[in-house]
């Protein structure tokens, strides 16, 4: 039924979008929903690599510095459990698809924190770490085929309890960043990406029918995600004079005097 609904939708909207050339004006409803579907396209196309940048910084390092493990333990749990509840209330696939993407990006960043911890420098080679990481795949395996077959109720509540874990995991970054007046290794790319899509998310889910609780989900995650942006605004690496910025490494570009004899 959704189906069938979405697909009159479009075939509306096109017919509208097309009375543009004979000068008739689309509705409201149909901007809208034009607009709903083209961000969510560019979300999902967007989450095929949001967290790229910051796997690569963190493997060009061999650390992850400054990261919280909390919050991207959170991310992980709030996004396997957001992915069941919506696919049990039938939710449209284009609203969500981009947390599977971003889901498997933060496995990957945990595997790299598990490997490397915080401060890195334990191992020559990531693959080396990688046998290790077999009980936690396992666990977490497990975790998400009782998430995907839990009863509609209970999965309601672990949904409705995303928001508190996702605040739960994020503030010790937050907090984190403050007190150390550094970002560590988090990637600006990759955070700017992060608050953009989850604002557009806001929209999106009204649009899509979402509930008041989807929607307050994605506006405090934007707000989070907004505030540790800033944070690497205002905690950005200041150049000292004479230096350049090449591969994170600070280099003098002063040429060195020579001794007098």
């Amino acid at each position: 039924t959704a189906l069938r609904i979405m697909a009159l939708s479009i075939e509306r909207c096109a017919n509208e979008v097309l009375g543009v050339f004979t000068g008739a004006v689309p509705s409201a409803d149909c901007v809208k929903f034009a607009v709903s579907k083209g961000l969510s396209a560019g979300i999902i196309g967007g989450a095929a690599m949001v967290k790229v940048p910051q796997i690569r910084r963190i493997i060009a390092a061999k650390s992850a510095q400054g990261l919280q493990f909390q919050m991207f333990l959170s991310e992980v749990v709030a996004g396997t459990v957001s992915i069941a509840y919506f696919a049990h209330n039938n939710m449209a696939l284009a609203s969500y698809a981009e947390m599977f993407f971003v889901l498997f990006q933060n496995l990957a960043i945990l595997a790299l924190m598990l490997i490397l911890g915080r401060k890195g420098g334990q191992r020559k080679s990531i693959a080396s770490g990688v046998p290790g990481l077999i009980p936690h795949a396992a666990g977490y395996a497990f975790a998400a085929m009782i998430i995907a077959i839990a009863p509609g109720d209970f999965l309601e509540t672990l949904y409705n309890c995303t928001t508190a874990v996702l605040v739960l995991g994020r503030a010790p970054q937050i907090w984190g960043n403050h007190k150390a007046k550094s970002t560590g290794e988090l990637s600006a790319t990759t955070q700017f990406l992060m608050t953009a899509g989850s604002a557009a998310r806001v929209f999106t889910t009204q649009q899509e029918g979402g509930s008041s609780s989807m929607v307050f989900a994605f506006a405090l995650s934007a707000g989070m995600n907004a505030l540790l942006l800033l944070q690497m605004f205002l905690y950005r690496p200041k150049k000292a004079k004479g230096t350049v910025m090449k591969g994170g490494v600070r280099k003098s570009t002063r040429t060195p005097k020579k001794k007098q004899y």
